[in-house]
């Protein structure tokens, strides 16, 4: 009988199939998580480019095992099944969360404080 893990979390990364295999936060809510066949989630990368968009990850947060970045601009869904169904660690902490909140609207075009 194979194990049946819960769905991926809001606030958690994920390896996911992106062309390549890349952590991704997932960002949409717990409830959609449950029930959707696809996750709203926001690339993670290693190239650490300062960009208003962009929220930086030390090595360690959630999981993370290097110093990257969450690319807010490429927030995209990825069918559930391309995802690693094992986070790689912690949810990322409140602030670190809002701040990624943050920049998604900022890349919508939303206005926001620095």
């Amino acid at each position: 009988m194979t194990e049946r893990l819960p769905p991926p979390r809001r606030g958690r990364l994920h390896w996911a199939l992106l062309g390549k295999r890349r952590p991704v936060l997932v960002l949409s809510p717990d409830y959609r998580n449950e029930r959707a066949s696809d996750l709203i989630v926001i690339p993670c990368s290693t190239r650490l480019r300062e960009a208003p968009t962009h929220v930086r990850l030390a090595r360690g947060q959630g999981g993370i095992a290097v110093p990257s970045v969450l690319k807010c601009e490429q927030i995209t869904t990825l069918p559930r099944d391309v995802l690693d169904p094992r986070p790689l660690g912690p949810p990322l902490e409140g602030a670190l969360l809002a701040a990624v909140e943050q920049a998604v609207l900022r890349a919508i075009g939303v206005p926001v404080g620095c």
